[in-house]
């Protein structure tokens, strides 16, 4: 800015200013100062879902986790790796749910077997729709095992508004699982604008799987990456719309896979891998994941190539307000 104090008649006209700016050539780049650093978080919060229930149909299942020990394994291999996060869901194992182990019994043997070898921290997250009751429902958020779970916005309002008001009490985040934009504007009507989730308002973006006439329910398939790119955007678009510093989660999931987590990253965005929703290493090979902590190793990788870094648990827990759980599950 030209300097206002002085004589008017000695600061120099447009035609003198434009003299005197000259003519910027190609070798003389603008300065670096010119360009403003994105706002991107260094840290990645980088959950793992190991479950192994997408390659029940398959045939080469490889080292996924389909039973109590390769569950256990699967997920100290993908905490060792850099993962903050476990997320416990065994729903689709047959030889978990079948074992005639009740819900909670499930849970306790689940997340005890980790503690009893872990050796480290982890922060637990866990799915609370399975079991024949209420209780047994959110008996892994009151029983003082999870730091965290997650529900989609689609299920009877009632039971909605009272597992999130539940979890509020047990001071355990609730991420708002989306599977289409459709679902944030069902998560702001019926659980954010009722009070019964609070700031930082955390969502799990989950979309990429295909669906068929067996299937009760409808999530958004990405049959091409212009698809992924959109969708995602779409979506977020629509959170950020509700308050835009709301922390959003994004899965690997179908054939994006990891593909959608480098988008995720890029935009700044955290995100969830694991071999419970996704099968293939690439969305244009047939490869199949080896296991859990390739998952890992694959977003620690792409996070480092981003100038971003993997967020320990106890990072996780600031960031989202979570509290650490004295007693995740009896061993």
């Amino acid at each position: 800015m030209m300097d206002l104090s002085k004589d008017w008649n000695e600061l120099p006209s447009r035609v003198e200013a434009t003299r005197l700016r000259a003519a910027r050539e190609m070798d003389r780049p603008p300065s670096p100062d010119t360009q403003p650093p994105w706002k991107i978080p260094e840290l990645v919060l980088c959950g793992a879902a190991v479950s192994g229930r997408i390659a029940v149909e398959g045939q080469d299942t490889r080292n996924f986790a389909l039973d109590f020990d390769s569950f256990k394994r699967e997920a100290i291999a993908a905490v060792k790796a850099g993962a903050a996060m476990v997320h416990i869901d065994t729903g689709g194992i047959a030889a978990i749910m079948e074992s005639g182990l009740s819900v909670p019994e499930i849970f306790d043997k689940v997340a005890g077997d980790i503690n009893a070898e872990i050796g480290q921290d982890w922060v637990a997250d866990g799915n609370i729709l399975r079991g024949r009751s209420f209780a047994e429902n959110l008996y892994p958020v009151t029983s003082g095992m999870l730091e965290t779970t997650l529900m989609a916005p689609r299920f009877p309002v009632d039971w909605m508004q009272t597992t999130a008001k539940v979890c509020m009490d047990n001071e355990v985040p609730l991420f708002l699982v989306i599977h289409s934009a459709a679902e944030v504007d069902l998560a702001y009507r019926y659980i954010i604008s009722q009070g019964l989730v609070k700031k930082p308002y955390c969502f799990d973006v989950l979309i990429g799987y295909p669906f068929d006439d067996a299937t009760d329910w409808m999530a958004t398939y990405l049959a091409n990456p212009k698809a992924m790119v959109h969708e995602l955007m779409l979506i977020v678009d629509r959170i950020k719309e509700i308050d835009e510093d709301s922390i959003i989660m994004v899965n690997a999931a179908g054939r994006a896979g990891h593909y959608l987590i480098a988008q995720a990253m890029l935009l700044g965005l955290h995100v969830r891998t694991g071999t419970e929703d996704m099968a293939f290493r690439f969305p244009h090979r047939n490869d199949l994941i080896e296991s859990n902590t390739e998952c890992v190793l694959r977003v620690k990788q792409t996070a480092e190539s981003l100038g971003r870094r993997l967020a320990t648990p106890e990072e996780y827990r600031q960031m989202i307000g979570a509290k650490k759980r004295g007693k995740k599950a009896a061993a």
